[in-house]
Order: C-alpha cells, then structure tokens, then sequence
C-alpha cells in the first residue's frame, strides 16, 4: 500500500489534489494551483531545480552548493 500524505490549501485549508498527469497541485476550494518546490536546508533560500537525463538535483544560489533530493526540504507554492 502506498503512503499517502494529505497536503492542505495555504490559502482555505482544504485538502489539494495532485495531477499526476503535470505534477501540479490544485485546490478545488479556492482554485488555485500551487509547485512542489525545495528549499535549502542550510539557508531557507528556495533551490534552482537541475534536470538532466532523467536525474533531478538543485542548487542554492545563495549557499553557492549542489544539493541533493535528500538533503532538501519540500514545500508547495502557488504558481
């Protein structure tokens, strides 16, 4: 069984669903549509999203470093 975790609106509370097809979040409540996105571990600075063959990495403009999937924290953010 897959672990699923329940995400809520920033803006009303309601639960979002994802699109599997875009990898998008939306709140049917409010209509708004929000990114997954990651954020330094070490500054808080949100990362640039590296893509490559298939491979994600990131990288902190401010830390100056290469990050991680691991070492990031993940957050969603109206687009």
């Amino acid at each position: 069984m897959e672990n699923l975790k329940v995400i809520n609106c920033p803006s009303c509370g309601k639960e979002i669903e994802k699109n599997s097809m875009t990898g998008k979040y939306t709140c049917t409540s409010c209509n708004k549509i929000f990114g997954k996105r990651a954020k330094c571990n070490k500054c808080g600075e949100e990362l640039e999203l590296l893509e490559a063959c298939g491979a994600q990495q990131f990288f902190c403009n401010k830390c100056n470093e290469l990050k991680s999937k691991k070492s990031c924290e993940f957050f969603i953010k109206e687009l």
